[in-house]
């Protein structure tokens, strides 16, 4: 079965929206962050440091557009899964140490970062992953994108040629669970940092339609092939 791994096509990038007050219902509910998107690892954050308590979601932003890519659009996604790298994990709470990944079904701004997306009315309730673990200092990390409908959204953006925002989520933020301490699930982006994210799907080819070239075997994009993932090495973080 085909699979292609990608690393940041185009403008294919990763930030983190956080919010933060003294109540947490609000800082939870919130329906923007404090800015349009932290250009940093620092993914996830489910925390309470004095009487304040901080809240970040990360948000991938695949640029699937034609120039970027170099697959077949008559595709079916079969599986699919995101690597992650120098992984930066503190887990004070049970499962403060577990991330999901889901779709931003209504973005503020289609193929850009917005403040608003912070808000968790904006993401498919249904397209959620189940919760994995994420061990500190953890390279080369699978976490499988495990619900079909997010397995869809994926296929519809690579053979639509378009954008697909994605949302990371701790799994505390998740349960809306009250931070009495510092839960984090950070790692490196895809666009930036020594061991980028990696998006890596197996899928397969309507064989009536299939481009000249293009094999059984597996494909490459971006110099990577196969299941050739790089390891990485953990890296100096801040707190907040």
């Amino acid at each position: 079965m085909p699979v292609k791994i990608l690393t940041a096509p185009g403008d294919t990038a990763g930030k983190n929206l956080l919010k933060n007050g003294t109540n947490y219902n609000t800082v939870h509910d919130a329906t923007a962050a404090t800015n349009a998107g932290n250009a940093d690892n620092k993914f996830t954050l489910h925390a309470k440091s004095g009487s304040n308590y901080f809240i970040r979601r990360g948000i991938l932003l695949y640029d699937f557009r034609a120039e970027n890519i170099q697959i077949p659009q008559n595709i079916k996604i079969i599986r699919a899964q995101i690597i992650l790298n120098d992984a930066s994990v503190l887990t004070p709470q049970t499962n403060g140490d577990k991330i999901r990944v889901g779709w931003v079904s209504n973005p503020e701004t289609f193929g850009d970062f917005h403040a608003n997306d912070y808000d968790k009315a904006k993401y498919g309730a249904n397209h959620y992953t189940s919760a994995q673990v994420v061990a500190n200092g953890a390279d080369n990390k699978v976490i499988e994108l495990d619900n079909k409908r997010l397995l869809k959204r994926l296929e519809l953006a690579i053979t639509g040629r378009t954008w697909l925002h994605l949302v990371i989520r701790n799994e505390l933020d998740y349960l809306d669970t009250t931070a009495t301490a510092n839960n984090r699930v950070w790692f490196d982006r895809p666009n930036a940092d020594d061991n980028p994210l990696q998006l890596r799907f197996f899928y397969r080819t309507n064989n009536s339609r299939k481009n000249a070239g293009s094999g059984a075997g597996t494909a490459s994009v971006n110099g990577f092939g196969g299941d050739s993932i790089s390891a990485g090495t953990l890296s100096g973080f801040g707190f907040f």
